[in-house]
């Protein structure tokens, strides 16, 4: 891949990141000032001649981006060379749904107006031929969002079958990173109501936040075109129907902030003395597993009361995860990662689709489990959050690979599908699970449903860590028990 581990930033797109910024000695800028860049204005000439004749902007991908995408290419390297137990990269998520009556033409317009509207449905990502791994927004695209199977009329023994075959292929094939749209949505068709809706998706062109948004305005522009009364227009677009945000907006912040040097001087302090992690031993003592560990009931309720006269149910959370680490490890010092919504703060900047992530490092000596480990987990979370759009790849090249966490804490509360089913008339049958892929050896994420407040899943993935299910399991079981009791 061109310009890894150097600067290519070309001098003219420098130049107008500059310009644009006007920008203090401390680098400041307010982040509604990169609406000022035009399209194509982050693309250097030499670049700009190499672009697709479709193409309508172009812009760098987030570091996060690219290291997201390189995993995956190199996953799907490592299945072509006949390597075992390697998992695709990408997401694979079914629900499983009721709806008034099923129109294949309802479905497929619904995936139009998606494409229309947002601009990653019509991006493709390149990481090979310009002198920066680039996304290109194209005009059109020729494939379409939206494919409709109809199982209608088969017994339910054969519809499962075909189901289970369908979800091998999406979880085992590759995704052409430049054939857009890189996400896909799949209906099957089982009765004259009854459906199934399958979301595969790359991690390097979306975040959660940004799918659940997709899948709200689909379900609703499927019910506008079974009623014929107009869609709820979607929050990322003007009167007239055009994009409030451009993700090359998004792209220029990020791109100006690896050539700003504030924060990062801020981590360097931070993350000063980190020893790097001995890999010995490292393929002889790993593990791949996943589970999973419910919060429910009375223990749901005494951590939310906790929450609720401490710093809140994300720092409750984090402390648990600290707990259960330290537990794992046999060591108070813990080093973890923490996804961080780098999305602007613009207008309508919530209601942007695509990759907003980055991780930083958050490192922490941790207390007894108390008011104290919540409070000081909280101060922590808050510090590192508050710089979260350095890059983590920019902290590892520049600070040391010792920075990289080797777990990830996620904290996820959306609404579920099955809520937004219920707001459109809908019926949700049964979800599957959906078990995603993680860039770290060891992830925790937590996952709420703002319908079913009650309770708390705690996914727990191991792709190479030192931690057995059994251990992991009773770590974090007993760390929830801890908490729990301090409002017993």
């Amino acid at each position: 891949m061109n310009g890894r581990g150097r600067d290519t930033t070309s001098e003219s797109v420098r130049a107008t990141l500059y310009a644009t910024a006007e920008a203090s000695e401390a680098f400041e800028v307010p982040d509604d000032r990169w609406a000022r860049i035009p399209a194509l204005g982050l693309v250097s000439p030499e670049d700009r001649r190499r672009l697709p004749v479709n193409a309508v902007d172009a812009f760098p991908m987030s570091e996060q981006q690219a290291a997201m995408a390189t995993r995956m290419l190199m996953a799907a390297a490592l299945r072509d060379r006949g390597a075992l137990g390697v998992p695709a990269y990408h997401n694979v998520a079914t629900s499983r749904l009721t709806v008034p009556r099923v129109e294949p033409a309802a479905f497929e317009a619904a995936g139009l107006g998606l494409v229309r509207e947002h601009e990653m449905f019509r991006s493709m990502l390149d990481l090979d031929h310009y002198s920066r791994p680039m996304q290109i927004v194209l005009e059109h695209v020729d494939r379409p969002l939206v494919t409709v199977r109809d199982l209608r009329g088969l017994p339910d023994a054969e519809q499962q079958h075909r189901l289970a075959e369908f979800a091998d292929a999406e979880n085992t094939r590759t995704i052409d990173l430049t054939d857009p749209p890189l996400v896909t949505i799949t209906v099957h068709l089982l009765s004259e109501t009854a459906i199934t809706l399958t979301l595969t998706e790359p991690h390097a062109i979306a975040d959660g936040w940004s799918t659940h948004l997709n899948l709200v305005e689909f379900l609703d522009r499927y019910v506008a075109e079974l009623t014929g009364r107009p869609p709820e227009r979607p929050a990322s677009s003007d009167a007239d129907g055009s994009p409030r945000f451009r993700l090359r907006e998004h792209s220029a912040q990020q791109l100006f902030q690896s050539l700003t040097v504030a924060d990062a001087q801020w981590w360097s302090r931070y993350l000063s003395g980190l020893e790097p992690r001995s890999s010995a031993g490292s393929t002889r003592d790993s593990h791949t597993w996943h589970d999973s560990v419910e919060i429910a009931g009375q223990e749901n309720r005494m951590l939310s009361r906790l929450a609720a006269s401490s710093s809140g149910l994300k720092a409750v959370l984090l402390a648990i995860h600290l707990e259960a680490l330290a537990r794992l490890g046999g060591e108070r010092s813990i080093l973890t990662g923490i996804p961080v919504n780098t999305r602007l703060a613009v207008p309508n900047g919530v209601d942007a689709r695509g990759m907003f992530l980055n991780v930083v490092p958050l490192r922490i000596d941790v207390p007894a489990p108390g008011r104290e480990a919540v409070a000081r987990a909280h101060r922590e979370l808050m510090q590192v959050t508050m710089r979260g759009r350095t890059p983590l790849a920019q902290l590892a090249r520049t600070v040391g690979r010792a920075v990289v966490p080797t777990s990830l804490f996620g904290f996820n509360s959306f609404h579920s599908i099955a809520g937004v089913a219920q707001r459109l008339g809908l019926d949700t049958l049964e979800a599957f699970d959906d078990w995603s892929h993680t860039d770290f050896p060891f992830e925790a994420s937590f996952n709420r449903s703002e319908e079913v407040g009650e309770h708390i899943r705690v996914l727990l993935y191991s792709e190479g860590s030192p931690h057995t299910r059994a251990d992991a399991t009773a770590a974090y079981r007993d760390a929830v028990a801890r908490f729990a009791r301090l409002e017993g």
